[in-house]
């Protein structure tokens, strides 16, 4: 068996995959030019990257920890999310929606899953792929939307029409997580806050302080229920990295969000 291959010249996306990328190595996966994820295929709970920690500590935090539970992806990266799953919570089963089956290929040529995680995967555009599962239903515990290409993020994915049909493939408490990036002025994080308030009750932001005044780079990470989450906890978990994360809700919520429009599909054609 040779050495992995690290390089990808596709036809749809190039990548690159860089070793000794992290405090405890492993490999970080760079799509045109932009890190999109770190994996270390020896500790899957190795988080690098502070948005994977945040998504994380929602995970834990949505149901009792070691249960398993059912989770559809969309966007797969280097499987950073469902490698986490899958260790910490066995006998999980998750679902991907991938656009780029050379990419999905070339990770997992490179990096192999766990022969015990429990994963299916299609190929396609993800509002594409939620549309056609809706006619049939869900039950997921959570949905990731984690979808990018470079540091652009797709805006048919982010309406209220998207939510609404992701919400219907949710069990009744079941949680929408949307990793968002902080682009100069948040437009899209505020107006993604804005879409996911206008649907759910129940609706926080994870970020760190220095992001949320548009101050410094990161991510902006939303999750939103029709129940109660567990706030404390999510927020206890998502400050295990270096940075601070703080979490929004209710009034900071809402200052954050600053009036924001809801996004709409005939306002968000591509």
């Amino acid at each position: 068996m040779g050495e992995p291959r690290l390089e990808l010249d596709g036809e749809q996306v190039s990548a690159r995959l860089l070793p000794e990328r992290g405090t405890h190595g492993g490999y970080s996966l760079v799509i045109e030019g932009t890190t999109q994820s770190h994996v270390n295929p020896l500790d899957p709970l190795d988080l690098q990257l502070e948005y994977t920690r945040v998504i994380a500590a929602v995970i834990d935090g949505c149901r009792e920890r070691g249960l398993p539970i059912r989770v559809l992806h969309l966007g797969a990266g280097g499987l950073t999310i469902p490698r986490y799953v899958g260790a910490t919570r066995p006998g999980s089963v998750q679902h991907v929606v991938e656009l780029h089956r050379e990419l999905f290929d070339f990770v997992l040529d490179a990096l192999p899953l766990d022969d015990e995680i429990e994963l299916t995967v299609e190929f396609d555009d993800g509002r594409a792929a939620v549309e056609r599962a809706a006619r049939t239903g869900g039950g997921y515990d959570l949905a990731i939307v984690d979808v990018f290409s470079g540091s652009v993020a797709p805006q048919h994915m982010s309406t209220a029409e998207f939510f609404t049909e992701l919400r219907q493939l949710l069990a009744p408490d079941g949680v929408i997580v949307v990793n968002t990036l902080a682009a100069p002025g948040l437009v899209m994080s505020r107006e993604v806050g804005a879409t996911l308030a206008s649907l759910h009750p129940v609706v926080i932001a994870l970020a760190a302080p220095s992001v949320v005044p548009d101050a410094s780079l990161g991510n902006v990470v939303f999750a939103a229920s029709g129940v109660p989450l567990a706030e404390d906890e999510i927020e206890r978990g998502a400050n295990s990295g270096p940075r601070p994360i703080d979490l929004l809700r209710g009034a900071a919520l809402d200052a954050f969000i600053d009036g924001a429009p809801v996004r709409r599909d005939d306002d968000t054609l591509d």
